[in-house]
């Protein structure tokens, strides 16, 4: 896969009429980055499996989110929205979601959410048919110890920041 202007760019690998066999893994064309970045995604999803259960275990939730990956996206999608001073809508977040996963069930990770005291739901006071998603304090503490694993696996791979003053085209950045 390969972004163009924006645009992701799935290729066209026609699925085999014949039974799939494993790749043998001295024949992956992976190279270096590529392997680094599973590397990385690796031993992020291995600390956020952790700190799941920690956050379980803990009483901060009554019950694990039905869906790990989209609890994370609508946390961040919602956290970022708002940092950047434009709070997200819910139907606007749910169109992150259409291609798998339907707007009821959004609402139901938003509503395990708002009842775990991470976010809330406030109407918009300029059209009263928009309610707004915005962060709580919970959601802030949690999503800073989130984001210190999160800097803290991407230093342990070799990621370097610099501050944006700098010409690295390599550096994150947030286009907000």
């Amino acid at each position: 896969m390969r972004r163009d202007d924006n645009k992701v760019v799935i290729p066209n690998i026609a699925a085999a009429a014949v039974q799939p066999v494993s790749l043998d893994r001295m024949d992956s064309t992976l190279n270096v980055q590529e392997r680094a970045v599973l590397a990385l995604d690796v031993a992020w999803i291995d600390w956020r499996a952790e700190f799941r259960r920690k956050v379980v275990a803990s009483g901060v939730m009554d019950r694990p989110w039905r869906s790990v990956f989209e609890a994370d996206m609508i946390l961040s999608i919602v956290a970022h929205r708002w940092l950047s001073g434009r709070p997200i809508t819910h139907k606007e977040l749910a169109t992150y979601f259409e291609q798998f996963a339907t707007e009821a069930t959004v609402s139901r990770h938003v509503s395990d959410m708002e009842e775990a005291g991470m976010i809330v739901r406030e109407t918009d006071p300029l059209d009263r048919r928009r309610i707004f998603l915005l962060p709580t304090e919970r959601l802030e503490a949690m999503g800073r110890t989130f984001l210190q694993g999160r800097i803290r696996t991407m230093s342990d791979h070799g990621f370097v920041w610099s501050d944006e003053s700098g010409t690295d085209s390599k550096t994150a950045s947030d286009p907000a």
